[in-house]
């Protein structure tokens, strides 16, 4: 994949010192915050099918409960 050097990534503000830090970069240049890393997705795809699995387990339970 080609990433464009001379992309604008839009600019956030340091939470350390206030200042505005590109977007693209971990770390603040002036007081060296470490910005946190985002989760992988495939932690979210994990998340996502859990999330599934309860809904129809707790739904197999409910409609098995009404057909009583």
């Amino acid at each position: 994949m080609n990433i464009n050097p001379n992309a604008d990534f839009g600019t956030r503000d340091c939470p350390g010192c206030g200042v505005e830090v590109a977007a693209n970069q971990n770390r603040c240049p002036i007081c060296g915050y470490q910005f946190p890393a985002l989760p992988n997705r495939e932690v979210y795809k994990l998340l996502g099918a859990v999330i599934m699995l309860i809904v129809f387990i707790s739904g197999a339970f409910c409609l098995r409960y009404l057909l009583r």
